[in-house]
């Protein structure tokens, strides 16, 4: 039976979907969901109650990544001693996969862990939901 990863909602089978930290592949990812915004405000010229233009301004990025656990414990134990994840320095996570038209996709997100925890319950693959701090996200790279 094979793993299903999503990407951003979106089903995939886990043979369609490869996640790299650290350059290293991750086999057990069962989710990545990422997004970038940017601000947008409207400008009005004197004496219109309508818009006139736009301006664009700064941009924003958030993710999150569910790992199971014995990914995580991998991780922790490479750190050594200090088994914090959120102690890595930024570093790029590659998302590469095919779309529908059999496309090649290859997204790379720079961050690093926001959170560390446990999630334990009676079902089997247990997983974790991280949420991570995002510096950039490159689309279709």
């Amino acid at each position: 039976m094979s793993t299903v990863a999503k990407i951003n909602g979106k089903a995939y089978d886990s043979a369609d979907v490869t996640v790299a930290i650290l350059g290293v592949p991750i086999i057990e990812t069962s989710e990545i969901s990422y997004n970038s915004e940017r601000e947008h405000q409207l400008n009005y010229a004197l004496g219109s109650s309508k818009p006139t233009s736009y301006s664009e301004g700064k941009y924003s990025y958030n993710a999150s990544i569910t790992l199971y656990m014995s990914e995580v414990v991998a991780l922790e134990k490479a750190m050594g001693g200090d088994r914090d994840l959120m102690k890595i320095k930024p570093f790029p996570i590659t998302v590469s996969y095919a779309n529908e038209d059999n496309d090649i996709i290859v997204d790379v997100i720079i961050a690093k862990f926001q959170s560390q925890g446990r999630e334990v319950t009676g079902e089997m693959g247990l997983a974790k939901q991280f949420d991570l701090f995002v510096l950039d996200i490159q689309y279709n790279k």
